[in-house]
């Protein structure tokens, strides 16, 4: 339970700080500097998220983002009932985010929306933006198991998790809008109107789908390392 909480608190700060904070240098500071903006959001971010991560994880093993629940699920290190009902509360934080930031700044809210033609910052197509949106996933759900086998600090990890966490959304948002976590979409999405809300599923989609390439490509590099590491020293 303690578990659940920690995850719901973690996804609802981190991204209502993004979210809000992106809205306030899109709208009200804006900086007349296309790759300035981005540069600012990406960091602001995927600073939020390594501070949620560190805190969130000096009390309890957390991961803030779904297609990391549903990564370590694919490999049996939690049950099918624990992953879902965390995915759930994660999902609930980014819902509540996305509630109160739509309160005072609904109309504002549209600027920030994720998702390809209208709703890209460079007009992406559905093909650029599924396409981005799964390979980045992979690339982040492969770094952060490297990691989680690796790494014991979890300061260290939180921290190389934000600056990957940084370079991925910096190359991505302008053309799908930068989530690496589909509970991104859903803070803005389902606020706005019905257009941006049927915009969910390729997030969605695209992120499950990367997590489920990304674990199965470590899983057989993991198998092939311990290999050659026993046979090393065999």
């Amino acid at each position: 339970m303690k578990k659940v909480g920690l995850e719901f608190l973690a996804s609802f700060f981190y991204l209502f700080i993004g979210c809000l904070l992106e809205i306030l240098i899109l709208k009200y500071f804006p900086w007349n500097n296309f790759l300035l903006e981005i540069l600012l959001i990406s960091i602001l971010f995927s600073f939020s998220l390594g501070i949620t991560y560190i805190i969130g994880n000096l009390y309890e093993k957390i991961e803030v983002n779904p297609i990391f629940t549903f990564s370590l699920w694919l490999r049996n290190q939690v049950s099918g009932r624990n992953a879902l009902v965390t995915i759930l509360s994660q999902v609930v934080g980014a819902v509540l985010a996305g509630g109160i930031i739509s309160l005072f700044f609904k109309p504002d809210m549209a600027t920030i929306v994720v998702g390809y033609g209208e709703f890209s910052m460079l007009n992406s197509s559905l093909d650029s933006v599924i396409l981005i949106e799964f390979l980045f996933s992979f690339i982040l759900v492969f770094c952060f198991l490297a990691l989680q086998d690796r790494i014991k600090s979890t300061k260290l990890s939180g921290i190389l998790y934000s600056l990957l966490f940084f370079i991925l959304l910096f190359l991505s948002i302008p053309y799908s809008g930068g989530c690496v976590n589909p509970n991104r979409s859903v803070v803005t999405n389902i606020f706005v109107n019905s257009d941006s809300l049927r915009q969910l599923w390729i997030y969605f989609l695209s992120s499950f789908a990367g997590t489920v390439f990304a674990t199965i490509i470590y899983h057989i590099y993991h198998q092939v390392n311990n290999k050659v590491s026993l046979q090393h020293f065999s």
